[in-house]
């Protein structure tokens, strides 16, 4: 069991969710959990357990989960239940976590909101000064749907082995809000952003299509499908 702590809104309609850590829960970063809430009043055919990526890194004091809301029970749960409130946390589990060589250069590919368990390993591998080379590219739709972006610029900018690539999909190239990469992420991006692409292990967390398309894009590039890392997310 875990207690909420607090709540706040950290992107446009995406909400962080910070609990206490139980005592001796460890997880390696990048790992998820299954998150049982107490039922306040909201119910619905897909209920009150739900798989949550951690988004902080195993050396911060609490747990912090992240979800992009919706009217579904589970999030109207979260965003209505009061500090305080004790939640069931089964796990952690999966393998989606950082590779034990750090020789290896790392490319993290991140599409919106599945941003959370590459925030949990760039804050690690910064935190714990480990020396995994890591290049970040994450696409969002717009700057303000980018949960964490403005640390995850901060982390890049003071850790000489973590780069970021952002790039944005619904701005104009005009836009007085962003004046950084727009479009897709394609193999131009790739390239220009990471000279080791070519030498680099995989890691793709997104919604189903845009983890395929991604998958197809390496293919293309001849990267092999044993250096490739997938993770689909899927809200409700």
């Amino acid at each position: 069991m875990a207690k909420l702590i607090d709540r706040k809104l950290i992107a446009e309609e995406t909400m962080a969710f910070l609990f206490e850590k139980p005592e001796g829960f460890e997880f390696r970063a990048g790992q998820f959990c299954l998150l049982s809430l107490p039922d306040i009043g909201f119910q619905d055919e897909r209920g009150l357990r739900k798989p949550l990526s951690i988004a902080s890194s195993p050396l911060d004091n609490e747990l912090m989960f992240v979800a992009k809301m919706s009217e579904s029970a589970f999030k109207r749960t979260l965003r209505e239940m009061p500090a305080g409130t004790a939640v069931t946390i089964d796990g952690p589990h999966g393998s989606f976590t950082l590779p034990e060589d750090t020789s290896v250069p790392v490319i993290f590919i991140a599409g919106g909101i599945a941003i959370i368990p590459f925030r949990s390993m760039v804050r690690h591998v910064a935190g714990a000064r480990t020396e995994h080379t890591i290049t970040l590219f994450y696409s969002s739709r717009t700057p303000q749907e980018a949960a964490f972006l403005k640390e995850l610029q901060d982390i890049a900018e003071t850790h000489r082995n973590i780069r970021l690539v952002a790039t944005m999909t619904r701005v104009s190239e005009q836009s007085k809000t962003w004046s950084g990469l727009t479009g897709r992420i394609n193999p131009a991006i790739i390239s220009d952003g990471c000279k080791e692409w070519r030498d680099a292990v995989y890691y793709v967390a997104g919604s189903s299509g845009m983890v395929d398309g991604i998958r197809d894009m390496l293919a293309g590039m001849e990267i092999k499908a044993e250096r490739i890392r997938k993770e689909k997310f899927t809200g409700y």
